[in-house]
Parts: C-alpha cells; structure tokens; sequence
C-alpha cells in the first residue's frame, strides 16, 4: 500500500509505491475494468489466496471497490479501481511532496522551483 515510509526509489513503475501483486492487480484492473478474483488470477498468475487478500486490501485502503452480485443464487464479488492511473499518480504526488515540505520546509520548495524549470 501506499505508504510514504515504504516508498521504495529504486523499483520500477508503480512497484516504487505499491507492493509486487497490488501493482500488478491495479494495473490488471485499470487495463482490463470491472473483474472477479478469478479473472485477476488468470491474468496474472498469482496465487488466488494472494489475489484474495491483497483486494481486501487495496478495498480497505480506497484503491479498488468491491462490488456485491447474486448470480444464480451465488454470491460474486466484482473489483474495480477506483482512480485511474493518473488520479492515483497526482494522489501519491500531493503525498510526497507534502511529506518532504513536512519535513524540509522551504528548502523543498527551493528545489521544486529548481526541477520545475529544468522540465
């Protein structure tokens, strides 16, 4: 989950803020849309008790939403993120910019105007 003390600088891709099998999920889901846990599974080949838990969650976490179905007198459970990819970036973005203002102030500021005017 995405956790500031966890950030991890030197992974790729959006493992740098999530775990392995909750990028690998929310990727599926933002490629794919609405899914069950067994359709996350055949996808991505993770073990279904993995599946299970890491939905739980990203669910308990505000990621994903879950929502509840009857189907032939079954219960199913579909999974849907609840961002896109770009809301969840400019999510963690605000994050770790407010953590590093946080903690180094003005000098932070300083060096957003410093990288701002090299893009």
């Amino acid at each position: 989950m995405v956790k500031i003390d966890r950030i991890n600088l030197s992974n790729e891709g959006y493992t740098k803020f999530f775990s392995p099998i909750e990028s690998q999920i929310m990727e599926t889901l933002w490629d794919m849309g609405d899914m069950t846990t067994s359709q996350i599974t055949e996808n991505t080949n993770i073990p279904l008790s993995s599946v299970a838990g890491t939905l739980d969650r990203l669910v308990k976490a505000g990621y994903v939403d879950r929502d509840v179905q009857n189907v032939k007198g079954r219960v199913r459970y579909m999974y849907m993120p609840t961002s896109s990819r770009g809301d969840v970036a400019c999510d963690i973005t605000n994050r770790v910019l407010d953590s590093l203002v946080d903690c180094f102030g003005e000098l932070a500021v300083e060096n957003f105007s410093k990288y701002k005017s090299k893009i």
